[in-house]
C-alpha cells in the first residue's frame, strides 16, 4: 500500500471540501445581501389590541378584550407597510376568546392565511435625524378581510444608529367596516364594541427616508 499516495489522496479531498464550503459559504452571503436588497429594509415588533365588550349600547357588565401580536414592517418605496399574519399564529386573545376571534369560530371570519396591513406613506411622517425623538401623527390605510378604512396613527420614534424605534405609536379602528354585514360582533346579549385600540410599543423600523 502507498502510504503517500493514501495520504496525498485524503488531503486533496479536504482542500476540495474546504473550498466547496468556502464558496457555499461566499454564495449564501451574497444571496442574503441581493434579499435584504430586494427587501429594502424592514423591521419588526408587537402590539397590544383593546375593545371591550358588554350589554346594550352601554355594554352593561364590561368586560376587557385584550389580545396581542406581532408584525413585520416592510419598505416599499415611498411606503411603510406593516403586516401581521394573525389568522396564523401571530395574534393571541386573551381569557379564551382565541376561537371566536381567529380561530375555527371566528365571528370576524378571519380564517387561516388572513392579514392585517397597515400601510403610511412616507412622505406623511415625521423621521427625526441621528439619536433624536419625533411625534406626530399621520394618516394610514388599514386592510381587512378584502376591506380597506382609514386611520390616523399617533406615533413617538427615536433614531438609533440607522434604525427607527417605535417608543409608542396607537391608532383606532372600526372593525364593522371590515366585517361582511357591517355589524358588531354579538353573543347572546353581549355585543363587541366596534371601537379597537392598537397600541405598538418597542418596534423597530429599518427605512430609507
Amino acid at each position: 500500500m502507498n502510504t503517500m499516495h493514501s495520504v496525498n489522496a485524503v488531503s486533496g479531498k479536504r482542500s476540495l471540501l474546504r473550498r466547496f464550503v468556502t464558496v457555499a459559504a461566499a454564495a449564501s452571503v451574497l444571496m442574503l445581501g441581493v434579499v435584504a436588497q430586494a427587501d429594502g429594509g424592514g423591521g419588526k415588533g408587537s402590539f397590544e389590541l383593546m375593545t371591550i365588550a358588554g350589554v346594550g349600547d352601554g355594554y352593561t357588565g364590561k368586560l376587557d378584550v385584550k389580545g396581542d401580536g406581532k408584525f413585520i414592517v416592510k419598505d416599499e418605496g415611498d411606503k411603510l407597510v406593516f403586516v401581521s399574519n394573525v389568522a396564523d399564529g401571530e395574534l393571541n386573545m386573551k381569557d379564551g376568546r382565541q376561537k371566536h376571534t381567529v380561530g375555527d369560530d371566528s365571528k370576524l371570519g378571519l380564517k387561516k392565511g388572513q392579514k392585517v396591513k397597515l400601510t403610511i406613506e412616507k412622505s406623511k411622517l415625521t423621521f427625526p435625524e441621528a439619536g433624536k425623538e419625533a411625534s406626530g401623527s399621520a394618516p394610514g390605510k388599514l386592510s381587512m378581510l378584502g376591506k380597506e378604512s382609514s386611520v390616523t396613527v399617533k406615533y413617538t420614534v427615536k433614531e438609533d444608529g440607522g434604525k427607527y424605534t417605535i417608543k409608542r405609536a396607537s391608532f383606532d379602528f372600526d372593525y364593522t367596516k371590515h366585517v361582511a354585514d357591517g355589524k358588531k360582533v354579538c353573543l347572546m346579549l353581549v355585543c363587541v364594541k366596534p371601537t379597537v385600540s392598537i397600541t405598538i410599543t418597542g418596534g423597530v423600523v429599518e427605512a430609507k427616508k
